[in-house]
């Protein structure tokens, strides 16, 4: 191991033309794993760069999508500037891309011309709903995923459907999409060949809501529905918060009755220790239970139930998270100070490789700021660099 440790992809070279979330997640975990990540961006910078609270005129979005990166300006609105990428990717491990289909085929960068220079080339691209269908050319975003896998329909309360608050369907298909180059990397060993790897939002948001989403969606002849899962996705109010807790076993619903209802001297509970009877027929018990919950502070919540060794978690505000005892204790969350930013906190890379947590890549890089180092570096001359300079190619 290097002094960064866990680094297999060490000596990969990756091209990256993307931009906002879904791709630089992707080309952010290969860079943490070791690979060298040239983030191509124009010369105004990613859209994302802006978006957001940040400081010294770069948000925090951006700085925790894109450390561990060197990024080049690059204006592909020009023929010379998109022959600049074409070069950069004919000696290239990977390449990625999240543009809208036939973005890239009109660039003169799309698969087949860049794999044909280039056979070892693995080419990667995200689209909201892959090259195929009505769909096809249309813009994508997190949100209008969401409403057409089912994400929005599951999320259902009180006033209806509902978003998840966060970009699930952009991260799902950044991992998606970076073990699916992994693996190809893998395969090019005994190959010697590339291949192209189209990773669709809409696709990836499928897989990721069936296993336990469509539960009742699954079986298509005549079966017994019962409850959704979904629905003990819920939070618990408590007299000054809120807690989550879930009875998956017989032993979980015993725990849960006993520490909330009979140490009370209620023993409402029931004999509930088949799985289905409990979801079919404890709603009343599950009722008094979450009753007597909202009369309790969420600490002593909390220790009853852990006692009992029912799973269970007060609900952590956002600037709470560094402060509970068990994040604390896994070291994931780090300060480091950032160049532009100053201090900021973030999560390092989540596996842990044989018991260390392999160190982060080096902060989030400024527009351009390894243009003139990286280009050289792919055998471009000193006097072609300054023309891409002096003709505004390149920044």
């Amino acid at each position: 191991m290097t002094e960064r440790g866990f680094r297999p992809l060490e000596g990969i070279r990756v091209v990256d033309l993307t931009s906002n979330m879904s791709g630089p997640l992707a080309t952010m975990v290969l860079a943490d794993q070791g690979a060298d990540v040239v983030k191509v961006e124009p010369p105004e910078g990613d859209l994302i760069r802006t978006v957001g609270t940040g400081n010294g005129g770069m948000s925090a979005y951006f700085a925790n999508l894109n450390r561990g990166k060197r990024s080049i300006a690059v204006d592909l609105s020009t023929g010379a500037g998109v022959e600049v990428v074409r070069r950069l990717a004919a000696d290239a491990d990977v390449f990625v891309q999240n543009f809208r289909p036939g973005v890239v085929e009109r660039m003169g960068l799309d698969a087949d011309r860049l794999m044909a220079a280039n056979p070892r080339l693995v080419y990667g691209s995200i689209s909201g709903f892959g090259p195929h269908g009505p769909l096809a050319t249309q813009p994508a975003y997190d949100h209008v995923v969401q409403a057409l896998s089912g994400f929005a329909a599951i999320q259902a309360g009180n006033d209806g459907p509902d978003l998840v608050r966060q970009g699930v369907i952009d991260k799902a298909s950044a991992y998606t999409l970076a073990q699916a180059i992994t693996a190809a990397l893998l395969q090019r060993v005994s190959t010697g060949l590339g291949v192209r790897i189209d990773v669709s939002m809409l696709d990836v948001a499928l897989a990721f809501l069936w296993p336990d989403g469509m539960m009742n969606g699954t079986c298509l002849e005549n079966v017994e529905l019962l409850p959704p899962v979904s629905r003990s996705f819920r939070t618990t109010p408590t007299a000054d918060g809120h807690v989550v807790l879930v009875t998956l076993t017989a032993k979980q619903w015993d725990g849960l009755v006993s520490a909330i209802l009979t140490e009370e001297g209620d023993d409402s509970g029931g004999d509930l220790s088949d799985t289905g009877a409990r979801m079919a027929g404890g709603a009343a018990i599950m009722r008094a239970v979450r009753q007597r919950i909202r009369e309790l502070p969420t600490e002593e919540v909390v220790q009853r139930l852990r006692r009992a060794d029912v799973p269970c978690a007060p609900v952590r505000e956002s600037d709470e998270l560094h402060l509970d005892p068990q994040i604390a204790a896994s070291g994931i969350l780090e300060v480091v100070d950032h160049p532009v930013m100053g201090r900021i906190r973030q999560p390092g890379p989540a596996p842990v490789i044989d018991g260390m947590r392999p160190r982060p890549g080096d902060p989030a890089p400024a527009v351009g700021a390894h243009t003139r180092e990286v280009l050289g570096e792919r055998g471009f001359s000193s006097a072609e660099i300054d023309t891409l300079f002096a003709e505004g190619v390149v920044r």
